[in-house]
């Protein structure tokens, strides 16, 4: 009898476990699709069903929990963008470039503190480092506004003319290492570094020793004047004139590569969010200055209401508050955004094949709301 009262007991318990694990999986199934009701609604206020789009990803614990596409990549042939669709990255591509240069650190080829002399003994690298490249504190005049008013608009622009550039000498903004000013020309020098001691092209050796090994398969550096096939390619629409969508992917800059160019995936940006995750792309060493500040502080900040206004630094790659880990990406026809926290397992990435930064911030602090409400109530029912 006492036997039986023991097992009935014993039933009854897992009957019980199982009604209540039931329970929390339901509940977790609809607060999923609440939030996936949330996301869908703010997206398609914002994005029309026949005019370019974004792609989201929502990544919690190394599991997708949003990966959706809104709106067109193609508009000629009405194709629409998916999880798989690969978009202009704008200086979102910064973090890759900086891995390739971590990796070559890795490889013993040359240290963060080698003065950039070691590899071009020109006047415009005099005391400037490739650590102070990498978190723009060099102080290297900028490209744009040279290339804009004196370059021939019927050539594309590459590293290389860069490099010809920097040769004459332009003068500093400052001192190197006294200030920090975002730089998209030291990004471009990384690029070449890579190029130079790897003895590789630099999206070849990007392909194999940073994509690759983040698992991030139909990932590539894009250059105008040596064009690969992007596989489910997104291009990028401005607004003519009209108000009408135009292409505006034949842009004369868009040969160069190493402060933007790279063409990636909802898909492979979780992969390649894992890796980081993981510290499986470089030496555990070199994934702890990822997201390790290495500037001074910085005047710029995002202005994202979630931030509260922190003290922004740069690492390798990527602002940094004590909280998060961020960073955007402009081009024409092209905004996109990420940010990870550093306490939770959280990543958000926003890309958009349209130039509108207002509808990229609008987008990435609602996001932000919906998923912190979604894994807080996750916390709070006990299930992940």
């Amino acid at each position: 009898m006492k036997n039986q009262i023991l097992i009935i007991a014993f039933a009854f318990l897992i009957i019980s476990c199982k009604n209540s694990n039931d329970n929390k999986a339901e509940t977790s199934s609809t607060n999923l699709k609440e939030l996936e009701v949330k996301i869908d609604s703010l997206f398609n206020s914002k994005i029309g069903i026949n005019e370019p789009g974004a792609a989201v990803l929502i990544s919690y614990d190394q599991k997708m929990i949003i990966g959706k596409g809104y709106g067109l990549r193609d508009l000629e042939t009405k194709t629409p963008i998916t999880i798989n669709t690969n978009m202009r990255m704008g200086s979102v591509s910064k973090q890759f470039t900086a891995l390739c240069v971590l990796s070559l650190v890795d490889d013993g080829l040359f240290s963060l503190n080698d003065s950039i002399t070691k590899f071009w003994d020109y006047p415009v690298f005099k005391d400037i480092t490739v650590k102070q490249l990498i978190n723009h504190t060099s102080g290297i005049a900028d490209y744009y506004d040279n290339f804009d008013k004196n370059w021939d608009k019927n050539r594309i622009v590459v590293n290389q003319d860069i490099l010809e550039w920097l040769a004459t000498h332009p003068r500093p903004i400052f001192k190197p290492g006294t200030k920090w000013k975002y730089s998209n020309t030291g990004y471009i020098v990384l690029a070449l570094l890579a190029e130079k001691v790897s003895g590789e092209e630099f999206a070849s050796y990007a392909k194999k020793n940073v994509f690759d090994k983040a698992n991030m398969q139909e990932t590539n550096y894009y250059s105008l004047a040596n064009p690969i096939e992007i596989k489910e390619r997104a291009f990028c629409y401005e607004k003519d004139s009209l108000n009408m969508w135009v292409k505006a992917d034949g842009n004369y800059m868009n040969g160069m590569l190493g402060d933007g160019a790279v063409y990636t995936s909802i898909k492979d940006f979780h992969a390649y969010n894992n890796a980081l995750q993981e510290q499986s792309i470089v030496s555990k060493k070199m994934h702890e200055l990822v997201f390790r500040p290495s500037s001074m502080a910085i005047n710029d900040t995002y202005g994202l209401n979630f931030l509260n206004n922190a003290e922004e630094k740069y690492g390798a790659g990527w602002f940094l508050t004590k909280d998060f880990a961020l960073h955007s990406g402009s081009w024409i026809g092209a905004r996109t955004i990420v940010i990870k926290e550093l306490d939770r397992p959280l990543t958000i990435a926003i890309f958009l094949n349209s130039s509108s930064s207002d509808t990229r911030k609008i987008l990435i602090e609602e996001t932000y709301k919906f998923a912190d409400e979604y894994i807080k109530t996750a916390a709070n029912n006990g299930y992940k």
